[in-house]
């Protein structure tokens, strides 16, 4: 994780909602086939930007096949020379292409909060400046969970993660833990499943055993449903897009 370096990232990353028992069954069912990733354990804080009149979100919510999301993402709380990473999260149909930009929680804050330009030069930065100038984005909310990752044994691109703890802030919202958060979804674990390719036909026979389908579950959206938008003036989305229907309950993106 290091940081001054553009990164890109190119996959499918499908959501599961799960409980703790669920999680330790899918574990065990998987043993042969996966390992403690390289980065096993750490929190994540990400700080959610949009525009002033939500945009982003709402247009995510929308369930258009094209999508963006604008975040500021540290591990772990940030001291002002540490590593931290503005991103920019895309998604077309299935696929998210995420580019991110790292550099110091000092130098990402006067970027974004006050328009100091940083150091750095690359396609990533035009990309996230040209989202700036046409958003105007700002903080709107602080999401945090703590994480476990694994990675496959015998493919490359397989990397699967567990979100706990999920607790997040709206209130003067930044990249710093503050100990007044709420929390998200109690007892809720989420899934998440990162490929570049297809899914490896022993993780889709766990997936199919154990009857987990792909959830839409969003973070931010869900914060976004149940505060941001009540203080707005802007139509929020029908409760009946919210409700996964029949067709959507795949057991993943892509299959044999």
């Amino acid at each position: 994780m290091s940081e001054n370096k553009e990164q890109f990232f190119q996959r499918t990353e499908d959501k599961y909602v799960i409980n703790e028992d669920q999680a330790e069954m899918f574990l065990e069912a998987c043993d042969a086939y996966i390992k403690k990733d390289l980065y096993y354990s750490y929190t994540v804080h990400s700080l959610y930007y949009d525009s002033p009149g939500n945009d982003l979100m709402i247009r995510g919510l929308e369930k258009p096949m094209y999508k963006t999301k604008i975040r500021l993402r540290s591990y772990g709380d940030p001291a002002e020379n540490s590593a931290v990473y503005i991103e920019t999260k895309k998604k077309f149909g299935d696929i998210v292409y995420k580019r991110r930009l790292g550099m110091s929680a000092e130098e990402a804050t006067d970027y974004l909060e006050y328009g100091i330009p940083h150091h750095l030069k690359n396609n990533t930065a035009d990309e996230i400046e040209y989202l700036l100038n046409l958003y105007n984005p700002e903080a709107k909310a602080l999401i945090l969970y703590d994480r476990t990752c694994y990675a496959a044994v015998s493919e490359k691109d397989v990397r699967i993660t567990f979100d706990r703890n999920i607790r997040y802030r709206t209130q003067s919202p930044d990249l710093y833990e503050k100990g007044n958060e709420k929390l998200l979804s109690p007892g809720t674990i989420v899934m998440e499943i990162k490929v570049s390719d297809r899914y490896p036909m022993w993780l889709c026979r766990v997936l199919t055993a154990m009857r987990l389908y792909r959830s839409s579950f969003s973070k931010y959206g869900t914060i976004y449903k149940n505060e941001i938008c009540h203080g707005t003036d802007r139509i929020a989305v029908p409760e009946k897009q919210w409700i996964m229907n029949k067709e959507s309950r795949k057991v993943c993106s892509l299959q044999y």
